[in-house]
Formats: structure tokens, C-alpha cells, sequence
């Protein structure tokens, strides 16, 4: 379509959320070298539907979707496009855009099935760029491939893996063999001791503001408070 507000999107995988309790849909930017994510959380009738597609498989009768789109190929409508523009009060929001005789009309869907036919019609994928950059997950420096990226994600998605507390509580001296253990140093012998206290209490709270957010499903917010979390952790390792 030539819209430089918009960027054209592939389907990367779905995967578990919150204990498998919902899937999550991850979009990752087409042809770019370090490419940006943006995770959906979807259905699980819609998840199959997606995954469908991604691995080949042909159901044995047809699902609503491949029936919708042999009705659209029979009445010679052609998906041109189908774009997720933004997300409001926590919910995605999407169009799936037709042609029939050159009329173009825009049809309100929602993302998951959007996606789901236009992996069956092979219409483009398409997010707005002003989305992407607001909530998009953005790779690191050192992480070499999407899955690096997509590591990250569940490192401080609490209900999956642990989050990065356990790091900062790690002992911040060795264990020496075949020497009497030293006391650990007093707050007034160090000023080590009650600022990283101060870091574990607010990262910990970080965690579980993360966890209503997500489980809220408030993306917006779960992303800024994943920021606030990478930014504290990376500042405890310098």
C-alpha cells in the first residue's frame, strides 16, 4: 500500500501465556535485521486457528475461517490488507480491508481474526508504526534472534519464569574455601546493603504491578512497568 505509517508484520508463533491460561499471538516486523515484537493475547480456538497455517496442517472439514475465506474467493473479494492501528483501554483493535470492483471498504475485526484470514488469503499484515513504537517489544543490544527477544518476555512475565529478583539476590561476595565464613558487613559498614534492600522492595513491587497489569490485560501499562524493570536491573549490574 505505500502508507509509511504503516509496517508490514509476519506471524512469528504462539506461544503460552499465564500458565498456558491463554495464548499469545507475536508479531514480529517483516525483513527487519533486528526486528520489533508486539504480543496479542488471543483465544485458544483462535490460536489453533492461527497455528494451523504456520505448520501446514489442513483441518479435515472446514473451520469458519477457511469457509469465509472460499465465500470472499468465490465472490471475487480480495483481502488487500489487514492492519491492527491501535489499542485502546487495553483492547487491540483491527480492520480487515477488502476490494470488489474496485470499491475499497474497511471492516472492523478483531485482531485474532484478522490474522487468522489473512494467513489464509495471504493479504499483508499491517500495524501502525505510532503502535509499534509505543508498545512494541524492542530487541536488545546482545540479543542475536527474535527468540533472545522473546526470552526476555517471559523472564519478567511473572507467571511463567522466575522473575529477575533472584539475581539481585545473589551474594555479593564468593564463598572462600577453608576459611572461617565472615560476618556479612553492617548497613553502617557499607552503603551497599540498604540500597540494594531498597532495589529487591522496588523491584519487587514492579513485579507485582506487572502481574495486574498483564492479567488485566492493560498492555500499555505492562510495558512502560517492563521498562521500569529492565531499566532497574540493568542499573543493579553496573
Amino acid at each position: 500500500m505505500g502508507d509509511a505509517s504503516l509496517i508490514e508484520m509476519v506471524v512469528i508463533k504462539v506461544s503460552p501465556y499465564l500458565r498456558e491460561d491463554r495464548p499469545l499471538l507475536w508479531l514480529g516486523e517483516k525483513d527487519a535485521e533486528r526486528p520489533r515484537l508486539l504480543p496479542i493475547a488471543i483465544g485458544e480456538f483462535e490460536a489453533a486457528a492461527i497455528q494451523m497455517p504456520l505448520e501446514g496442517e489442513d483441518p479435515i472439514r472446514p473451520i469458519s475461517y477457511d469457509l469465509l475465506s472460499s465465500m470472499l474467493g468465490r465472490l471475487d473479494i480480495q483481502v488487500r490488507q489487514v492492519v491492527v492501528p491501535a489499542v485502546r483501554k487495553s483492547i487491540y483493535y483491527a480492520r480487515v480491508v477488502i476490494e470488489k470492483d474496485r470499491r475499497i471498504k474497511e471492516i472492523d475485526s478483531r485482531p485474532s481474526d484478522a490474522v487468522a484470514l489473512a494467513l489464509r488469503t495471504g493479504a499483508p499484515i499491517n500495524v501502525s508504526r505510532e503502535l509499534l513504537d509505543q508498545v512494541g517489544l524492542t530487541p536488545l543490544d546482545d540479543e542475536l534472534d527474535v527468540e533472545h527477544t522473546l526470552d526476555r518476555f517471559y523472564e519478567f512475565e511473572p507467571q511463567i519464569a522466575p522473575g529477575p529478583e533472584a539475581t539481585l539476590s545473589t551474594p555479593l561476595t564468593p564463598e572462600v574455601p577453608d576459611r572461617e565464613p565472615e560476618p556479612p558487613p553492617s548497613p553502617e559498614e557499607t552503603d551497599l546493603g540498604p540500597s540494594l534492600e531498597r532495589e529487591v522492595d522496588e523491584l519487587s513491587l514492579l513485579q507485582s504491578r506487572l502481574e495486574q497489569a498483564v492479567i488485566c490485560e492493560e498492555y500499555e501499562e505492562a510495558a512502560r512497568i517492563r521498562d521500569e524493570i529492565e531499566s532497574l536491573v540493568n542499573k543493579s549490574k553496573s
